[in-house]
Formats: structure tokens, sequence, C-alpha cells
């Protein structure tokens, strides 16, 4: 198990206070100086950037290559007008329930974009199997990491369409 643990990459995440006002029902729901916070982090080990932005529309996560054409544009873009402050690891909370209005379910269906009223995983593998997913029965660690590349590699370029920053430049996430 150690030796997995090993393997696995821990961001320590800057979190990014946005100063940018946005519109009225965002001023409105948080007045004050910051308008809304995302995360970044560094990994040095893949040397990338790795992007979390929630937003009421969805979560979204990219992951951006150090030396790929774009990226200081675009780290520049997402930390245009904001506060930072670098978080230290801290131990995650033990709590005997889950903290109010975010869970599994919630975050999962914001993470993929789902419409669903589901509040426990049961009722969202249904609704997400009514969204058009296809569920993976019986696969094994190896076959569902060969699968999941396999479509990795086969998204069309539509998914992986440039970004444009304020500053006028195009960053495309690297999506193999």
């Amino acid at each position: 198990m150690d030796s997995l643990r090993d393997g696995l990459i821990e961001p320590t995440w800057t979190l990014v206070f946005c100063k940018k006002p946005g519109r009225w029902w965002v001023r409105l729901l948080a007045w004050g100086r910051f308008h809304h916070v995302k995360a970044v982090a560094y990994l040095p080990r893949l040397k990338a950037w790795l992007f979390y932005d929630v937003k009421f529309n969805g979560t979204r996560l990219l992951l951006a290559q150090e030396d790929a054409p774009g990226t200081k544009a675009f780290l520049q873009d997402y930390l245009d007008n904001t506060d930072t402050i670098m978080m230290p690891r801290v131990p995650m909370p033990r709590r005997i329930t889950p903290q109010l209005g975010f869970w599994c379910t919630i975050a999962m269906k914001h993470l993929v974009g789902i419409r669903s009223r589901a509040l426990r995983p049961d009722r969202l593998w249904k609704d997400c199997i009514a969204a058009g997913g296809r569920p993976n029965a019986n696969l094994s660690t190896g076959v569902l990491l060969r699968t999941l590349q396999a479509r990795i590699r086969a998204l069309p370029a539509s998914i992986a369409a440039p970004i444009r920053c304020a500053t006028g430049t195009q960053f495309r996430p690297n999506m193999t």
C-alpha cells in the first residue's frame, strides 16, 4: 500500500480570490472585496499546473503542461485581478455527518454537469445512465485504465478546443 501512496500526487493548493465583479446576482450573493474563489496547484513531478474552478453551472478541472504553448498566458489570465493564499496541507477533518449541501453525490453531479435530483449514489447511477452514461461491467483495474486512456485519446477535438484568455492568447489543454 505504501508503494501505491508513493505514486500518488497530493497537490498543495493555492486559493485564488477574485476581485473582478461578476454579474449583478453574483455581486449580490458574494458581496464584499472578493466575488469568487478558485484554486491552482503546481505538480512538480508532472511539470504541470492543475486548475480547479467551481461555478454555478459546473466544476472545471484543467491540467496544463508547464511548457505547453499558452500555459503562461492562461496562468496570467487566471491570476489577473486576484489575491492568493498558499494553503498548507491539513489533515482531513473527521465528520459524523456530511458537510451541509456538499457530499459525494452532489460533487459528482457538479463535476460531470448532469441535471439530476439525486441525493444518493443509487439514484445518481440511474440518472447517469439515463443521460447517456455507459456502465463498465466487471472491468479489472488494468482493463479500466486502458479503456479510459483509449477514450481520452479518442476525444473529439471540440472537447480539447482552445480556451481564449482575456489577453487574446489561445490555450489548448493537453489531453494526452
